[in-house]
């Protein structure tokens, strides 16, 4: 049985660390996105700072809100490892359960644990939110799991951790990043 609690805080734990560590280096992150892989093998984040968005693109650019939101375009990644290891040995250990050997499609049972971990992960989210929120209140954070999320399902996750004003401009502009 997959330990989500502990996922849950093992990642509010390594955002944390994973944000000192690069506002020691930078003062002007602007974003963190939670990255989950489809696999459910791995989880790390994407972060980007506003000298990079500014090198990428000027506001009045077509192609400024692509750069701003689009996890890929950004500056900061790093890989969560012990996260992302245990998760790969859960994932092996219950290969039969989750893949359709004829097929090689995902099972009803991996789209359910699928879910979960995203479920985990939107949780994971909103503690880091409390967490930093008095020393970083105006910091986005974002929930990608590339090609997988849908407009609508980005948006929700973006809404449970950011402000009404942010929400407003991240929706307004998803057609340009996503």
């Amino acid at each position: 049985m997959f330990d989500y609690e502990k996922f849950k805080k093992d990642i509010v734990i390594a955002m944390e660390n994973v944000l000192r560590k690069w506002t020691k280096e930078n003062d002007d992150i602007y974003i963190i996105s939670l990255d989950l892989s489809r696999s459910m093998e791995s989880v790390g984040v994407w972060a980007n700072t506003g000298q990079c968005l500014n090198e990428q693109a000027d506001i009045t650019s077509e192609d400024y809100w692509y750069y701003k939101y689009c996890e890929e375009e950004w500056q900061l990644c790093e890989v969560f490892d012990g996260i992302s290891s245990y998760m790969r040995t859960f994932v092996e250990e219950n290969k039969e359960q989750f893949t359709n050997s004829e097929t090689l499609t995902y099972t009803e049972a991996f789209d359910a644990y699928c879910d979960k971990m995203i479920e985990s992960c939107k949780l994971a989210l909103k503690c880091f939110r409390e967490s930093i929120n008095e020393e970083f209140p105006k910091l986005l954070l974002t929930f990608n799991i590339r090609e997988y999320l849908d407009n609508d399902e980005r948006i929700e996750a973006f809404s449970l951790i950011n402000s009404k004003e942010a929400t407003k401009e991240y929706m307004k502009h998803i057609d340009d990043f996503n």
